[in-house]
């Protein structure tokens, strides 16, 4: 047993010195050039339209809050193109012991505790972008953000999704 306490001690240790330095809060983080983001794009089948996931958020979490940004866009050889319907529905998920994640109030969320998910939908238009903080409690280890963007135009659809990290 005490070998174990001697472990914690030293994992709580090593954590607390890891935090020195770093931003206060997720919007400190969010100002910073600390993020992790990701895209991933995809061809609609039999076009030339591309259709794009985009997926940001801090590396650095404090004080049961995070923020987010996630888009789904459409191009035609490189510039902006409107396609029937477009979606973008983004995912906040918290990892850890019992963690919870919670959107702002009066925002329609579906989702298990631990992740939430928030979508958007426009018709004829190129993008569908979402954004905004999420809170979380628990022993939250991580939190990862994915943004799943989905296209319809003349009778094709097509889905992409990215993880921040």
């Amino acid at each position: 047993m005490r070998r174990t306490t001697v472990i914690i001690g030293a994992v709580v240790a090593a954590a607390a010195l890891t935090l020195t330095g770093l931003p206060a809060t997720a919007a400190e983080a969010a100002g910073s050039a600390r993020s992790f983001s990701d895209s991933e794009t995809v061809t609609l089948p039999g076009t030339t339209i591309k259709l794009q996931a985009n997926a940001w958020s801090p590396n650095v979490t404090s004080g049961g809050k995070v923020d987010f940004v996630t888009s789904s866009k459409t191009t035609k050889a490189g510039a902006r193109f409107n396609v029937s319907t477009i979606k973008n529905t983004a995912t906040v998920e918290a990892r850890g012991i019992n963690p919870s994640v919670s959107l702002p109030k009066g925002v329609s969320v579906g989702g298990a505790a631990n992740a939430k998910s928030i979508s958007w939908t426009n018709n004829t238009a190129w993008i569908s972008d979402l954004s905004g903080r999420a809170t979380y409690t628990g022993l939250t280890v991580s939190l990862h953000v994915n943004s799943a963007a989905y296209a319809f135009h003349s009778g094709v659809k097509k889905y992409v999704d990215v993880w921040s990290w």
